[in-house]
């Protein structure tokens, strides 16, 4: 779940649209506050001989069962589709948790200060904040009481989904960089703080990178725990819905002058998104907040499921995503 840099362990609902949850589901949205024994720093860069195609990406999804003790108590998962809510932009709606009254159609218009270049260098870098955040190991409509969704196992978290993104980006000719350093282990607090530094070093040694993805995936939860799994069918294959949050300044506090151009490029992902797989993203969620986007002016938080959906759901969701932003930055 991602939280702003500076309330880490804030609760979450201050950040949530009421109008975009059930009553019951606004009830109880929890953080994940965690530590894990453990600690891994691995740097995943695709290369281009590697078989990028979707029905390959989505074959090595990897198989695994969660072990849970015989008889052990089950809690219910609801699947729905929302994210139909908010402000309405072109084909899609965003959640505005500020006061700014933003004219978002024209900001969506507005050409993008960045262009992306088919060579050689990196042009988009894939990252974690939160790399342990995992999913469900099977669509069973329950889980188990002791389930654990975090994990340090990179085929089951959301480096998997990440990895995913930038096989279809380089499948498309846009050179990119996957850095799964873990920043929530053994620690969550600080996570933050320590991704940015992980941003800021590959910047200073690739500055022809434009673009930032921080894939995340949520969390949402009934008072009584059971879990919400967003989920829609494109091509007849279940995907979890995604949400992109965009954070700006506004009471100049946060350092983070250039806002305006991260919002111009979430919207035009957001719409990109939309046009080829409608009802695929859930609200665009633009807050009071930095989340690192004050490192470049291509920066975006994308929340890929929630730890309801499976992993192979998450992952074709990652391809999905792949294949819109290859679409939006061939543009430019």
């Amino acid at each position: 779940m991602a939280v702003p840099f500076f309330k880490e362990q804030q609760n979450a609902d201050a950040y949530i649209n009421d109008n975009s949850f059930e009553k019951s589901i606004k009830d109880q949205v929890y953080l994940n506050v965690f530590s894990l024994k453990s600690k891994a720093k691995i740097k995943v860069e695709p290369g281009n001989n590697e078989d990028n195609s979707i029905e390959s990406i989505l074959k090595n999804v990897p198989k695994y069962s969660f072990q849970h003790k015989d008889n052990e108590e089950t809690l219910k998962i609801t699947e729905c589709i929302f994210g139909q809510t908010g402000i309405k932009c072109d084909n899609f709606f965003i959640n505005d948790k500020t006061n700014l009254n933003i004219n978002f159609k024209e900001k969506l218009n507005d050409k993008l200060g960045f262009s992306i270049q088919k060579n050689s260098t990196p042009q988009v870098l894939v990252v974690h904040t939160h790399t342990s955040e995992s999913y469900m190991d099977k669509d069973q409509g329950f889980y188990y009481k002791s389930t654990d969704f975090h994990s340090t196992n990179n085929k089951r978290n959301v480096v998997s989904v990440g990895n995913a993104i930038c096989k279809v980006l380089e499948k498309n000719d846009i050179k990119t960089i996957h850095d799964s350093t873990y920043h929530d282990v053994p620690m969550f607090t600080g996570s933050y703080k320590r991704s940015a530094q992980t941003i800021e070093k590959i910047l200073e040694k690739n500055p022809s990178v434009k673009v930032v993805l921080d894939i995340h995936r949520d969390t949402i939860e009934y008072k009584d725990r059971r879990k919400v799994k967003p989920t829609i069918k494109v091509n007849g294959r279940k995907a979890a819905q995604v949400m992109i949050i965009s954070g700006c300044d506004t009471e100049g506090t946060l350092e983070h002058p250039n806002w305006q151009e991260n919002l111009k490029f979430t919207l035009k992902l957001q719409r990109e998104l939309e046009t080829l797989y409608p009802n695929l993203t859930r609200s665009l969620l633009f807050m009071h907040a930095r989340y690192n986007q004050h490192l470049t002016n291509g920066s975006t938080l994308i929340e890929v499921g929630t730890d309801a959906n499976t992993l192979e759901e998450a992952v074709y969701s990652g391809v999905l995503v792949g294949e819109a932003l290859s679409r939006l930055l061939s543009r430019l």
